[in-house]
C-alpha cells in the first residue's frame, strides 16, 4: 500500500476489517484521496455495471430494429428481466447515461482483513474464513522457524501473565494457520489454469517479512525456502502459491522491495483466474447489496430476515424465495454480511456490521482488566470466568448490554457462538443459564499429569488428526459434549477436573476409575485409569465408541469441521517407548518427541491382524523389525465380538 513501516505499531486485536476497496494492480494499492469506506470510483461500481447492461440491451434493440426494417414485424414486449433493468435507467446519474463505451477489462478490487496472531483470538477466526479469498500468511524471518515462540501474554482480571507452558515453535503457528485455511478448501476444476492457481483453493502466499535481518544472519532467500519447504511436506501444500521475501526497511521507498512488487503482480494474476471472477452476478443482487449497505450506513448493525426479504422483493425485484436465499448465501460467502439458516433461531437475523460482530465476540473470549469504576457485584463472576471458564448469563448481559438491546438478537448471537464453539451451554444445578467459554480455560493441569498417565495399566488410546493438527476449538467442545452424553448414568457426580487441553472425568459405576483426555498438537490421548482389569477394558471400549460417535456427529453438524479426518489407534511401543522415537531418520536424532515422527498403529490395522496372540509387527524400527507389538488391550478387542 506504500505506507512507511512502523516498527512500534501495536498488534492486531481480534480481527480488523478495512472496509476500503483497493484496486488490485501492479502499482501501489491506494484507496484514493477520500479516506472513506469506498472511493468515488468504487462507490459507483453498481451503477457502472448497470449502465453496461443497459448499453448492451440498447445495442441489441438497435440491431433487431435494423434487421426487421422494411418488414411487417410486431415488436414483442420486453421480457421481465429486461423490463426491470430498463426501469433502473431513471435512477441513474445523467453523466453515466452519457457513457458511450465501457472499459474492456473489469477492474478488480480487494477488501483487506487483518487476523490477529495471538491464540486467544483464534476463537473468532473460523467464522470469517472463506474459500473466496486470497490469503497472505506472514512469517517473521528474524525468528528461528524451529525455535520456541515467545510465551504468549494472557490478560487476567488484575494482571497480565506469561503463558510459559506448552510453548510452540514458530513453524507450529504456521501449521495452525494452514490447517485453518484448509478447513474451507475447494478443488480447482479448470485444469487449464493450474499453471497459475494451486490445486486447491483458497490460494495462500507465504510472505516472509524482515528479510533485512534474518535469523542467524542466514541468507533470507535460503531461510524463506527452508520454511516454505516445511509447509510443502504437509497435505495442505496444495494451497500454497509461492513465497516472497520482504525487506521492511524499503517500505514506501524507491526503488521498492522486489518482493513486494512480485507479490502484487502475483495477487493480480491469481485474482484474475479464481473461479468467482467468471461468475455472472445478477444486477439485482448488486442492487440488493447496495440497499443493505444503506441500512448499515444508517446505523443498523443487523436487520431481521423479514426486512431483508421485504427489501429484496420491493426494491430489487427478487421475488423468488430460492433466489433470495441464494443471494444471501452469496453475500455471506463474500463476507459482506453474516447469515446462517441452520436453525430457526439463527435464521432470524442478517448481520451487516461484521466489525461490530467481531467486537461483540471479543467481549466474551477475553477478560476485562479491573477498573475502579466497575460494579463490584460482578467481580466474583469475572473471577469465575477467569479461573473456571464458566460464564454466567448475568455477566454476559452486563457485558453485552451497551451493544445489544433486543433479547431476540441476544439469543441469536449466543446460538452463533455455540455453533462455532466460542461458548457452549454448561450443566448447572440451578435454573440459571451458564456457559463454558473454552478459550477461558487458560490454567494448565498439575505437573503430576505425566506420572498419572504413565501409571495407567492400559496403554493410551490416541485419536490422530490429519493433516497434522487437532482442529481449533474442537477439544473443549468435545469434552463438553462427552459430559452431556453420559451425564445421567455414565459419569459420576464428582466434578470433572478441567484445564487447558486436559480433562479428567470420573466413572459412575466405580469412581476410582477415571477417563483422562489430553489434547496434543495433532493427537487426543485417551487414558482409562484405575479400577479392575476387566472393567478398565470394557470402559475403554465404551469411551472410544462414544468419542468416535461424537466426532462424526460434529463433523457432519459443523461446516468448519467438514474436512476433519481422524483415525483411532495406539503408539508403537517397539520403536517409540515413552512416546519418543528411538532414532528419528527424519531429524537424525535419538529420542525425537515430534508427534509427526511417532509410529502410529491404526485401530483398523490392529483389528485386521490374524496372527497368533494378536501380533502386529513394527515396520518403523531398523534394528527391531522382527519384534511384534502386543497390546493387552488389543487382545481383548480381538476377543470381543462387536466391540469397538
Amino acid at each position: 500500500m506504500g505506507i512507511p513501516f512502523n516498527p512500534h505499531e501495536g498488534s492486531t486485536v481480534g480481527i480488523d476489517v478495512d472496509p476500503s476497496y483497493f484496486k488490485v494492480s501492479t502499482e501501489t494499492w491506494k484507496i484514493g484521496e477520500e479516506d472513506q469506506a469506498t472511493n468515488k470510483e468504487t462507490k459507483r461500481y453498481f451503477e457502472y455495471n448497470l449502465t453496461r447492461q443497459i448499453l448492451k440491451i440498447l445495442e441489441h434493440d438497435t440491431e433487431e430494429q435494423n434487421v426487421s426494417e422494411g418488414n411487417e414485424v410486431t415488436e414483442d414486449p420486453p421480457s421481465g428481466e429486461k423490463r426491470e433493468t430498463l426501469q433502473e435507467i431513471e435512477s441513474l446519474p445523467s453523466d453515466l447515461l452519457a457513457v458511450k463505451e465501457m472499459e474492456g477489462e473489469d477492474k478488480i478490487y480487494s477488501v483487506l482483513w487483518d487476523f490477529a496472531g495471538e491464540s486467544v483470538y483464534y476463537e473468532t477466526h473460523t467464522l470469517f474464513l472463506t474459500s473466496r479469498a486470497i490469503f497472505l500468511l506472514t512469517y517473521d524471518l528474524s525468528r528461528d522457524p524451529y525455535g520456541k515462540a515467545l510465551s504468549e501474554k494472557k490478560q487476567e482480571r488484575y494482571r497480565v501473565i506469561d503463558d510459559r507452558i506448552g510453548t510452540k515453535t514458530h513453524l507450529d503457528y504456521l501449521d495452525y494457520w494452514m490447517t485453518s485455511v484448509s478447513s474451507v478448501s475447494s478443488q480447482v476444476k479448470d485444469r487449464e489454469v493450474h499453471s497459475v492457481l494451486p490445486k486447491t483453493l483458497p490460494c495462500v502466499f507465504l510472505v516472509c517479512t524482515n528479510a533485512d535481518r534474518p535469523s542467524g544472519g542466514e541468507d533470507p532467500k535460503v531461510l524463506a525456502r527452508k520454511v516454505y519447504g516445511e509447509l510443502l511436506k504437509k497435505p495442505y501444500s496444495t494451497h500454497l502459491c509461492g513465497k516472497f521475501e520482504v525487506d521492511n526497511t524499503k517500505s514506501s521507498q524507491k526503488p521498492e522491495c522486489p518482493g513486494v512488487s512480485r507479490l502484487r503482480e502475483k495477487i493480480r494474476e491469481v485474482a484474475k483466474r479464481i473461479p468467482q471472477m467468471k461468475e455472472f452476478i445478477p444486477i439485482k443482487w448488486l442492487k440488493f447489496e447496495k440497499k443493505l449497505q444503506q441500512f448499515l450506513n444508517n446505523g443498523h448493525q443487523w436487520i431481521t430476515i423479514e426486512n431483508a426479504r421485504k427489501t429484496a422483493y420491493n426494491d430489487c425485484q427478487i421475488h423468488d424465495d430460492e433466489e433470495f436465499k441464494t443471494a444471501l448465501d452469496f453475500l455471506h460467502d463474500q463476507k459482506i454480511l453474516i447469515h446462517f439458516d441452520n436453525t430457526d433461531e439463527l435464521n432470524k437475523f442478517v448481520f451487516l456490521d461484521l466489525q461490530w460482530l467481531i467486537d461483540v465476540m471479543k467481549k466474551v473470549i477475553t477478560i476485562k482488566p479491573y477498573d475502579d469504576d466497575d460494579d463490584i457485584e460482578f467481580e466474583d463472576l469475572w473471577l469465575k470466568l477467569q479461573e473456571e471458564g464458566i460464564l454466567e448469563e448475568k455477566l454476559l448481559k452486563h457485558v453485552w448490554g451497551p451493544l445489544i438491546r433486543e433479547h431476540a438478537v441476544f439469543r441469536s448471537l449466543i446460538e452463533i457462538m455455540e455453533n462455532f464453539s466460542l461458548l457452549c451451554s454448561w450443566p448447572a444445578s440451578d435454573d440459571f443459564e451458564r456457559y463454558l467459554v473454552p478459550s477461558m480455560l487458560i490454567s494448565h493441569p498439575p505437573e503430576g499429569i505425566t506420572q498419572l498417565i504413565d501409571s495407567a495399566q492400559l496403554p493410551s488410546l490416541f485419536i490422530k488428526f490429519n493433516p497434522g493438527q487437532v482442529p481449533p476449538r474442537l477439544f473443549p467442545r468435545l469434552v463438553t459434549q462427552f459430559l452431556l452424553l453420559g451425564k445421567d448414568d455414565f459419569w459420576s457426580s464428582l466434578n470433572p477436573q478441567l484445564y487447558q487441553n486436559f480433562a479428567r472425568l470420573y466413572i459412575a459405576k466405580d469412581d476410582r476409575c477415571s477417563v483422562v483426555l489430553l489434547c496434543h498438537s495433532s493427537l487426543i490421548e485417551v487414558v482409562v485409569h484405575g479400577g479392575n482389569d476387566s472393567f478398565e477394558v470394557s470402559c475403554a471400549q465404551s469411551v472410544l465408541g462414544q468419542l468416535l460417535l461424537l466426532l462424526e456427529r460434529m463433523r457432519k453438524g459443523f461446516f468448519w469441521l467438514k474436512g476433519m479426518r481422524y483415525q483411532a489407534g495406539v503408539l508403537c511401543r517397539v520403536c517409540c517407548p515413552g512416546k519418543k522415537v528411538k532414532f528419528c531418520s527424519k531429524h537424525r536424532t535419538n529420542k525425537c518427541e515430534r508427534e509427526d515422527c511417532l509410529h502410529f498403529i491404526p485401530e483398523s490395522e490392529m483389528r485386521s491382524a490374524r496372527l497368533p496372540r494378536f501380533a502386529v509387527f513394527c515396520c518403523a524400527s531398523f534394528e527391531e523389525r522382527h519384534k511384534s507389538v502386543r497390546q493387552r488391550l488389543g487382545q481383548n478387542l480381538e476377543r470381543e465380538s462387536g466391540g469397538t
